[in-house]
């Protein structure tokens, strides 16, 4: 009796550490968007201060012209950058909350493996059927394993055009501001 009881409270432990993982990853990741945000912010209010201080002093239209292609480049290229940085704040926690997903895919085929040792250890008889669960467990991970790899390639490439796409379209068209 003591046995179930213990693994119960062994279990009950083992989901409150993993649901405090997640909470920290969650946090973690709205910290660094937060952080980012202020950062932002802080940017542009400086920035602001610093074209207004620009456009109280224009006094003609050409020059009202030339402040406006020289502030353009400087503001695409801040949004790139500001851009890139969200995406891999975003990407960083995304991968963290995979990886914890693929550890508790792997413990749960583990225990089931185990599981069915055990079965297999007191009915001898069942070994046939239990073979055949964990032949069926490791194709699925295996399976697994594969369509989780590929979409990680995936998303990777697709993502990596996307931004190599933006940044190109963004410098051509502060180029043509120009």
């Amino acid at each position: 009796m003591f046995n179930t009881q213990q693994q119960f409270a062994d279990l009950g432990q083992a989901q409150l550490e993993k649901s405090l993982r997640l909470t920290n990853i969650a946090l973690s990741g709205a910290e660094r968007l937060f952080q980012l945000q202020m950062g932002i912010a802080r940017d542009l209010l400086t920035e602001n201060a610093k074209t207004a201080k620009a456009l109280s002093g224009v006094k003609s239209v050409q020059e009202l012209v030339e402040l406006q292609k020289g502030l353009a480049q400087p503001n695409v290229e801040k949004s790139i950058t500001v851009a890139r940085t969200v995406y891999e704040a975003a990407s960083s926690t995304q991968a963290e909350l995979n990886k914890l997903v693929e550890e508790q895919v792997l413990e749960f085929n583990k225990n089931l493996v185990s599981s069915l040792d055990k079965a297999v250890a007191q009915t001898p008889a069942a070994s046939p059927a239990v073979a055949a669960m964990k032949k069926a467990v490791e194709s699925a991970t295996s399976a697994y394993d594969a369509i989780n790899k590929t979409s990680q390639r995936i998303v990777t490439n697709l993502t990596d055009a996307t931004v190599a796409a933006v940044e190109t379209s963004a410098k051509t068209v502060a180029h043509a501001a120009k």
